[in-house]
């Protein structure tokens, strides 16, 4: 059963219903896993049954996916979108959930006679439950999502003039706002865009909460390569992340992490003159709550190595294949490729420089694209080009076939040298 088939038994069940594609693919999701159950071609009439029942249940789509599934139709993952899907099924359902709330509030008989008053009470009042709905982790890398909710909608401030209760700023610039709002999603661009041009003299502000970027392990930061977050409503949010383990690290089972909430409130304001932001956040911690998770290893990743010489360098090349995707990168031994690149980040002209930038990835003869594109020069002061690829269906043979190379070996000799790697166990 396939997208085209089921779109027109969608079409012919519910032609008046308004049947996003986040549900087809839960209905697709369903059929597949009912597919493989009884060996069977699935029919039309069944198709149809389970359009039925799932539109019938609204909700029940939704819940037939975790996060993970969620976040593949979220336009910002567009370019995770397959390994959100693989994320999907080779994922543990954990849901651990636990609980922090703000610190107490000071003692204050008084009522808040401040803009910057009102906002500090308000967090002061700040419950959260923070849920570990999803993980995967294969020993080198860490994968997990999650479900933040708070105890009421946060809040949103506005008023004519400015705020009262801000002795300084965070950021004072000169001119009149022109829309631009770092930090903001769309709806709100646009809550701050249409309320300022109707108040030449005023201020906006809301509250915002957010699961720190990377988790902690054993009290270090773990290097964050990829994330998505979705606001559900007022008081909800879901999200993934994608974080590296040290190196050296050893998977030996389970894991501790330490997952951090950061809540606060920004506000903008304009005057005749200038333009000004300032957060704010309780004292006592710096608006950051720290949760603890155990996070189990259930994946696996099977190495693979390759290297070429040619006339103009050496390189190696260490992958992981996991359950998920391809990642790794490439080492060279070409000093002056490492010294042309720091050049270039000094001001040079980086469209000039010598080196490779990319490498496609050619598995049984279907190619893949880079989804990584970082390179630099790595702590030994070596160049590198890191890599990503969406998941081969057959990795029999994998060869690494170099993209995006600067000018300076483009001539006879290099089209005489294979500059392929290809990739053994």
């Amino acid at each position: 059963m396939d997208e085209r088939k089921l779109g027109d038994a969608l079409k012919a069940c519910l032609s008046e219903a308004d049947f996003s594609p986040e549900r087809r693919q839960a209905v697709l999701r369903a059929i597949r896993k009912d597919e493989n159950a009884v060996k069977r071609r699935i029919s039309v009439v069944l198709v149809a049954a389970i359009v039925m029942l799932l539109a019938l249940g609204g909700a029940a789509i939704a819940a037939g996916l975790g996060v993970f599934g969620q976040a593949v139709n979220d336009q910002q993952n567009e370019q995770s979108a397959v390994r959100l899907e693989k994320l999907e099924d080779a994922s543990v359902t954990g849901n651990d959930t636990q609980s922090a709330q703000a610190p107490s509030a000071p003692d204050i008989s008084a009522q808040p006679q401040t803009v910057r008053d009102a906002m500090l009470a308000n967090l002061y009042g700040r419950r959260f439950s923070l849920t570990l709905n999803q993980s995967y982790f294969d020993g080198n890398k860490l994968y997990y999502a999650y479900t933040l909710t708070t105890n009421a909608p946060l809040a949103w401030y506005q008023g004519e003039g400015m705020p009262t209760g801000f002795d300084s700023w965070d950021m004072q610039e000169e001119g009149r706002y022109v829309g631009h709002y770092t930090n903001a999603d769309e709806d709100a661009q646009r809550r701050y865009v249409t309320f300022f041009a109707g108040h030449p003299v005023g201020y906006i502000g809301r509250e915002s909460m957010c699961v720190g970027d990377g988790a902690d392990m054993d009290g270090e930061p773990l290097t964050i390569l990829d994330s998505g977050e979705t606001v559900t409503d007022s008081y909800t949010i879901q999200g993934f992340q994608e974080v590296e383990m040290p190196e050296g690290f050893v998977p030996d089972g389970d894991i501790e992490i330490e997952l951090s909430i950061l809540y606060g409130a920004s506000v903008y304001c304009q005057d005749e003159e200038n333009v000004y932001w300032a957060h704010v956040a309780t004292p006592e911690n710096r608006g950051i709550l720290r949760l603890p998770f155990t996070v189990t290893l259930n994946g696996r990743t099977e190495t693979r190595t390759g290297a070429v010489t040619t006339s103009a360098y050496s390189a190696a090349a260490t992958v992981r294949i996991s359950d998920v995707d391809v990642s790794g990168e490439v080492v060279f031994d070409a000093p002056e490729w490492a010294a042309a690149f720091m050049a270039g980040a000094d001001g040079g002209h980086p469209m000039d420089l010598p080196y490779i930038g990319s490498y496609m990835l050619v598995a049984d003869g279907v190619e893949y694209r880079n989804l990584d594109g970082a390179y630099g020069v790595n702590a030994d002061g070596q160049f590198f080009v890191r890599i990503r690829y969406d998941l081969p269906e057959s990795c029999s043979s994998m060869t690494l076939r170099p993209t995006g190379s600067g000018i300076a070996y483009t001539g006879e000799t290099r089209q005489r040298e294979s500059e392929d790697i290809v990739l053994m166990r």
